[in-house]
């Protein structure tokens, strides 16, 4: 308890901490979000969360996603098979008369799957809940694969009579079935062609306005990756339509963004993104220094794109509601090296603007400028670049798909990148330190799914001639806390160059940009050390047209502690 009080003092003392982004109370350690769902008796939403060191499951509720009520501790480490942590899952809605929710959950072994129901049903916040005395219901001692975060569950078969689940393995997405969820059947991995390595965090849904179509997301090497394609309930397989998991343009964000955990709203009939966003400084596994550490992202929608084929997470409507003082600039022109300022500031905002750049060359940018210091010395940026001819990335390998590979005694890595780029049949390429001579230069004719390694830098030939960008190169004057101090990019997934629709929210350390409608999006993480003075439009290489600029200070979802009615 002692150490709880003290983190909180820690953490109201940073500036860092959001204020209308979910965060535990009292803070401390968070991570991936677990188990949410829509309770239609009560019409409320439940958050449940990785939360402390070792993992509990942490629990929050609230009528609208946007204010929360914090609740005590769903899931302790308090049995013999979750001691070491009690680790991510779902929930799912049972089909019974009393629509009872389901909790399902792994453990830190990486070697059993539990569940967990409410102890009283009539309750509102539904408060506390009960570890299912058949546990483990799934486990390696009856020949389970390894593995751990099973998904919401959801009826197939004849008559939608049987339940099937999964979870993720180093295989991929493994396959259950049962009768009545208690008792469970192995049937195989849904997933049939894509790479293998340990999935975390599965998730699968139909997606909405979507005519059929399914999502299977897998969150690997640090990123959320979707596909999305037809599910063969008969066979229950997943058959792709898009690139497979692993590619670069189907990540449901280019930041920090982990571990996401959707869920279906039957009150909107919807489907709603949750993602741990990591902190980009140094903090230990209790937050210390700051008292605090990992923010939920917004919650999102996750809708189809009218290719049939892409999806889009969007920003949930509701936010709105957390708009105050409005400032809109119909029209404005900035040209290179310039910027026109917004009368705003703050370090809680919404920015919406369509954007164009013309007279522009490789790299050039029109950005979003916020968090900027009264002295101009502290800004972030955050907007659309034009493409580079191919991305850089070191510690980063593209295992398979070669069709050339060198042996080199050359130290400098852009040399095998020339030789891709000099190439047409060259998609993407790694340069990897190893034996014979000093490296090899890996030329491939597809692109592999990413994987983290040291001695790897690789890149990939761009095919959108526009990327989204985060820029926190100038966020801080504190260079000694370990932030990320870069760019990072991520495609803009059209193939022509026009208007984009930019929408940014600002939460003191936290930023989310999403392009036309959440086509694509990324999240950067940023900690002034002064206080937040305006906000402005710039250009840099190019000419950019901002139009129908929008842009409103936000208030604050201040939580609650528990009381006696929702």
């Amino acid at each position: 308890v002692l150490l709880l009080l003290l983190a909180a003092l820690a953490a109201a003392q940073d500036a860092a901490l959001p204020a209308y982004h979910f965060v535990p109370q009292p803070e401390n350690w968070m991570n991936d979000p677990n188990g949410p769902f829509y309770d239609p008796v009560h019409q409320m939403y439940h958050l449940m969360y990785q939360y402390l060191t070792p993992r509990v499951w942490g629990h929050a509720a609230s009528p609208d996603l946007i204010h929360w009520t914090q609740l005590p501790i769903a899931l302790d480490t308090d049995e013999w098979y979750d001691k070491g942590g009690v680790f991510s899952g779902s929930a799912t809605i049972l089909d019974d008369e009393n629509l009872t929710p389901i909790l399902s959950y792994s453990v830190s072994t990486n070697d059993m799957m539990c569940l967990a129901y409410p102890a009283n049903r009539s309750d509102p916040w539904l408060t506390k809940w009960v570890k299912y005395d058949g546990n483990p219901i799934i486990s390696t001692k009856t020949g389970a694969l390894p593995g751990r975060d099973p998904t919401t569950a959801w009826r197939g078969g004849a008559n939608q009579s049987v339940w099937r689940m999964g979870y993720g393995t180093d295989t991929g997405y493994d396959m259950y079935v049962s009768n009545d969820f208690a008792h469970w059947q192995h049937v195989g991995l849904m997933n049939l062609d894509d790479p293998t390595g340990m999935w975390e965090c599965p998730d699968f849904y139909p997606v909405p306005n979507g005519a059929g179509h399914y999502a299977l997301k897998a969150s690997t090497d640090g990123r959320d990756f979707w596909a999305t394609g037809e599910y063969d309930d008969n066979s229950i397989h997943f058959i792709r339509h898009s690139n497979n998991i692993g590619s670069f343009d189907q990540l449901y964000d280019y930041g920090p963004f982990y571990a996401s955990k959707s869920f279906f709203d039957p009150s909107r009939d919807r489907q709603v993104l949750w993602g741990w966003v990591l902190e980009e400084r140094n903090v230990d596994a209790h937050g210390a220094p700051y008292g605090w550490a990992g923010v939920q992202s917004l919650p999102r929608e996750i809708v189809m794109h009218s290719d049939g084929v892409r999806i889009r997470t969007r920003p949930i409507p509701e936010l709105a509601t957390l708009r105050r003082r409005a400032v809109s600039v119909p029209f404005v022109t900035v040209a290179d090296g310039q910027y026109f300022s917004l009368n705003l500031s703050g370090s809680q905002l919404e920015v919406i603007a369509d954007v164009s750049m013309t007279a522009s060359t490789n790299g050039s940018t029109c950005s979003l400028q916020v968090l900027q210091s009264a002295n101009g010395q502290e800004y972030t940026r955050m907007g659309i670049q034009q493409s580079v001819a191919e991305s850089y990335m070191p510690g980063t390998d593209l295992p398979g798909g070669d069709y050339n590979v060198t042996d080199v005694n050359y130290h400098d890595p852009r040399i095998c990148q020339a030789a891709c780029l000099g190439d047409s049949r060259c998609a993407a390429w790694t340069f990897v330190v190893r034996p014979p001579l000093y490296a090899s230069c890996c030329l491939k004719n597809v692109v592999p799914a990413a994987k983290s390694s040291a001695s790897c830098v690789s890149g990939v030939k761009s095919s959108y001639p526009l990327n989204l960008f985060g820029d926190t190169t100038h966020s801080s004057l504190n260079q000694r806390d370990g932030h990320a101090a870069d760019v990072r990019t991520g495609p803009h997934p059209v193939k022509s160059a026009g208007s984009v629709r930019l929408h940014l929210f600002v939460d003191h350390s936290m930023l989310e940009l999403f392009s036309d409608d959440g086509l694509a999006a990324i999240t950067r993480r940023a900690y002034p050390t002064l206080p937040a003075g305006g906000v402005a439009l710039t250009a840099q290489g190019a000419t950019c047209q901002f139009l129908n600029v929008q842009a409103w200070e936000l208030a604050s979802a201040s939580e609650k502690p528990l009381s006696s009615s929702p």
